[in-house]
């Protein structure tokens, strides 16, 4: 099997389960927006986003612990402290549900929100025998898990709006979801389940995770406190509307960031690579993000404006400044949440990436001043679109160690590599946001430009992706060759 097959083969089966996760919940999103009257679909946003919160703050990267320590050991310590942690987050929702109804103005909910909360405890059973086998590119047993647990999700959603007509068919169909993923990790797991107390492993699995209940913290200002500011200041009614904007421009970032993460993550990690290496390998996948990076920027000035509506009813609309945001948001966050965090995660440097991820929280301070000024959706974003390229620009000045110190040069470089055409996109879309076929036909030509333009760049002066490239064609051609004689 060729190097370029192997990777492609390793890319589309890591990336499957991202895909199918990400495919769920945009399926699952229309269903209730179409199905639900716009205040029931708000408040099961409101309650997604409460989970959501709770469990990216009590994250504590058990899945990449166990691939770093393949023991048995490990694992079963690492399963003790997911039941631990279970618990403990579903008694703080519980307690906190009248608390969270009332911030999202649907007080009357509250107990909809502790069911929710209760029910989210199942997860933290799941089998993690199927994550420390992904540390030989071994991703089969978990893709399938959560392939089959998000369908499922899905088929049950459209059964429980259906029938409920309301918010509760979001809790129906995650207690299906879970339920179905921990039962099939435990039948596809290759080791059996056991939950023991080892007092190393304990201590070694907390050196490395608690730094990341900080990272999780600020993953959840990142991704989920802007949804809880607009719930609070103009109801759940407009949050539903954010989040239907929200899931057709970010969210797509996050199944970029998932698809590419592991078989990223296990690249960083492969052969045991030293320092030297794993900068090297860094440089590669920096290239790729991107690249990228600025392919997914162009789909996003060419088509979100038009494609909201058309996939979630005309009800839903985006503004043209609100567009250019969402594009400069997106792309800031894709370039964050991939190289440089793959790398500071398997350099072992998790409370300097939960400290990085912390700064995403510049954001939020700016987008609540700005709504304090002037009470519009446009105005918070404008805030996060601040705070998120203040936070890029920490995270990639701050990659550097003793052993490799990057010097202002490369971050420079790095820097405009990851931004430059993005950037260059959105400032012609708020020029010309008109969907017009002649403003969107410029818009797709200069984009092919630049995007060419980019991929020349990074092969020129990015040896280790020129390197890495040439030996994959090079194992391919000799292997075509091999197979015609």
């Amino acid at each position: 099997m060729t190097l370029l097959r192997t990777w492609t083969e390793r890319v589309f089966v890591g990336g499957l389960a991202p895909l199918v996760v990400f495919g769920s919940r945009f399926v699952g999103n229309i269903i209730l927006s179409r199905l639900l009257a716009p205040d029931e679909f708000g408040t099961a946003i409101a309650i997604g986003v409460v989970l959501s919160l709770g469990g990216l703050a009590t994250d504590v990267a058990l899945d990449r612990f166990v691939m770093i320590d393949g023991s048995a050991r490990a694992l079963a310590a690492a399963h003790l402290l997911s039941l631990t942690n279970g618990v403990l987050l579903t008694i703080l929702l519980v307690v906190c549900s009248p608390l969270s109804a009332r911030l999202f103005g649907v007080p009357d909910f509250s107990s909809s929100f502790a069911w929710a909360a209760c029910i989210s405890m199942i997860g933290s059973f799941g089998h993690l025998g199927t994550k420390q086998i992904q540390r030989t590119y071994n991703y089969g047993p978990d893709t399938i898990a959560q392939v089959v647990a998000n369908l499922t999700s899905v088929v049950v959603l459209l059964f429980a709006a259906a029938t409920l007509r309301n918010h509760w068919a979001i809790i129906v169909s995650m207690a299906f979801q879970w339920t179905v993923y921990v039962g099939l990790s435990h039948a596809l797991a290759r080791s059996p389940y056991r939950v023991r107390f080892n007092k190393t492993k304990l201590r070694q699995a907390l050196a490395f995770g608690l730094p990341l209940t900080l990272n999780g913290i600020g993953l959840a200002i990142m991704s989920q406190l802007d949804r809880v500011l607009v719930g609070y200041w103009f109801g759940v009614r407009e949050l539903g509307t954010y989040a239907v904007m929200f899931s057709m421009s970010v969210i797509p970032t996050h199944l970029i960031v998932n698809v590419l993460g592991g078989p990223g993550f296990s690249f960083l990690l492969a052969d045991n690579a030293n320092a030297a290496l794993r900068q090297e390998r860094y440089r590669v996948l920096q290239g790729v993000y991107s690249v990228i990076t600025s392919v997914y920027a162009l789909w996003m000035v060419l088509t979100l404006d038009g494609i909201i509506p058309l996939i979630y009813g005309k009800s839903f609309s985006i503004s043209a400044p609100a567009h250019v945001l969402f594009v400069l948001i997106a792309c800031l966050r894709l370039q964050r949440s991939g190289a440089p965090t793959s790398l500071l995660l398997a350099s072992g440097r998790t409370k300097q990436l939960a400290v990085l991820n912390l700064s995403s929280g510049f954001g939020l301070l700016f987008a609540a001043g700005c709504i304090a000024i002037w009470p519009r959706l446009e105005s918070m974003l404008v805030g996060i679109a601040i705070g998120e390229f203040i936070s890029f620009l920490v995270f990639f000045a701050s990659l550097g160690d003793k052993q490799f110190p990057r010097g202002p040069a490369v971050v420079m470089r790095d820097v405009t590599s990851a931004i430059f055409v993005p950037a260059t996109l959105a400032a012609f879309l708020a020029l010309e946001p008109d969907p017009t076929w002649p403003a969107r036909g410029m818009l797709f030509l200069l984009g092919l430009g630049l995007i060419g333009s980019q991929v020349w760049l990074e092969l020129h002066t990015n040896r280790s992706l020129r390197g890495a490239l040439s030996n994959a064609i090079g194992d391919w051609l000799v292997r075509r060759r091999s197979v015609q004689t």
